[in-house]
């Protein structure tokens, strides 16, 4: 069956004006798509695609323990500090950074990733096995505002051991 072609009334080049139209629909739902998986709101606007991508930082710069412990660690304020006592120190985030130092705090960042209590997980382990971050954390130097990429279900976790040969056993990850 034809479906018979549907005549514009719009002056000019109807074509062209529908087809910008998709265009800016298809961009607006692009980015309210975005929106739907950006993270918690944090006390400090922190970018990853700026830091990590634009500014090439490491994940290891900020996130030291990863390679040793089960957590990753937060950065403390003085490594904030570190580049943001000279960069943008007056901008407002970053007024807070150097608010919470003289205050004798840290940045209460809103935990995105957890994995639950009853479970072990190293990330000394998967890091030694060459695991990219980005398997389980996503992409996350492309991330202004971090999200959970994946929900770190028992499936999700046996899953992955299956295809990477890791053990099932279930005192790998419960002890």
């Amino acid at each position: 069956m034809r479906i018979p072609a549907i005549k514009s009334s719009l002056p000019g080049r109807p074509a062209a004006i529908l087809s910008a139209v998709a265009l800016l629909l298809a961009m607006g739902l692009g980015l309210y798509l975005q929106s739907l998986r950006a993270g918690p709101a944090q006390p400090i606007p922190f970018s990853h695609n700026l830091h990590v991508t634009s500014k090439k930082l490491n994940c290891f710069f900020c996130h030291p323990y990863a390679t040793e412990s089960s957590n990753a660690g937060m950065p403390p304020v003085e490594k904030c500090l570190l580049c943001h006592n000279v960069i943008a120190a007056q901008w407002e985030p970053i007024a807070k950074i150097h608010k919470y130092k003289r205050m004798g705090k840290g940045i209460p960042w809103v935990r995105v990733n957890k994995v639950p209590d009853f479970t072990h997980f190293s990330h000394q382990a998967h890091l030694a096995r060459e695991f990219d971050c980005g398997v389980c954390h996503g992409n996350v130097a492309e991330m202004d505002r971090v999200y959970q990429a994946n929900k770190f279900t028992m499936g999700f976790c046996v899953d992955c051991h299956k295809e990477n040969n890791a053990s099932i056993d279930c005192y790998t990850c419960h002890y």
